[in-house]
């Protein structure tokens, strides 16, 4: 029995998952929901929380991340050595390029383009690509660095008050994970949210966030699991819904022009 069995197994055995019917793909009693969580690397539960994200990022499909090196995402640059073949760091010259590669990379290919900047003036630079991103309707993901929890608030060096300056750029979704069991659910949703309304969502990760082991949502009051079925971000699937929906808004319009039109002929 490998290390991942022996921890799936214990967890079992203490009730803190259940057996089976996750709704992940593939996943049913005698595959081990690790495998599928963060690749078939041991167990997840001790891995970081940047590993782990990077890990979630990779199973909604993303193979090609944007960005620039910085202090603030020391714990995310790090764990790309464990998905050397399986997630390519395009490093740019500068965050704005990146911002604009993710945009471009959404645009031509239909699927979800990722950014990555560290915190203060870096985060800063991402603006101009993501507001091309929310003008031509390009579903991007922002990963953005902070500052570490405890010094929020005290006027750190480059501390930038990130959720308020990114919540028009990303007003559909932009969010703080301040805890390690926030880390499924805000990259689900930031995903998922991009692709549905085809614009910029943004994660911001304090940077001993990132460091901190990755430990699932317990199941307690107030916690929220994020096991929802991953849809790969360039599956034409995961978009058949949308375009349902734009279809039936279209022939609303339509409807309602020719309403209107019979309206105005009444009148004359």
């Amino acid at each position: 029995m490998s290390a991942g069995d022996e921890v799936l197994a214990q967890l079992r055995k203490t009730e803190v998952i259940g057996r089976g019917d996750f709704g992940f793909p593939g996943v049913e009693d005698g595959n081990r929901y690790e495998d599928w969580l963060v690749g078939d690397r041991g167990a997840f539960m001790s891995q970081s929380v940047g590993a782990f994200m990077l890990g979630r990022l990779r199973a909604w499909g993303i193979t090609r991340i944007y960005g620039y090196p910085g202090d603030g995402i020391n714990g995310l640059l790090g764990a790309f050595h464990e998905f050397e073949d399986e997630i390519e760091f395009v490093q740019t010259r500068h965050e704005e390029l990146a911002a604009f590669a993710a945009c471009a990379h959404g645009k031509l290919t239909g699927e979800v383009g990722v950014c990555m900047a560290t915190s203060g003036p870096g985060a800063i630079h991402l603006l101009n690509g993501l507001y091309d991103a929310k003008l031509d309707h390009a579903p991007v993901v922002a990963i953005i660095g902070q500052q570490a929890r405890m010094s929020l608030g005290s006027n750190y060096q480059q501390e930038v008050d990130l959720d308020g300056l990114f919540k028009d750029v990303a007003s559909e979704f932009v969010q703080v994970c301040m805890a390690p069991e926030q880390a499924a659910h805000l990259i689900d949703r930031a995903v998922r949210i991009a692709q549905a309304t085809r614009s910029p969502t943004c994660v911001i990760v304090p940077n001993d966030i990132q460091e901190a082991e990755y430990s699932a949502p317990p199941r307690a009051h107030g916690a929220v699991p994020s096991f929802d079925r991953v849809s790969p971000a360039g599956d034409p699937s995961a978009r058949r819904g949308s375009t349902a929906r734009c279809r039936c808004a279209e022939r609303g319009r339509e409807g309602r022009d020719a309403d209107r039109a019979g309206r105005n002929r009444c009148r004359a």
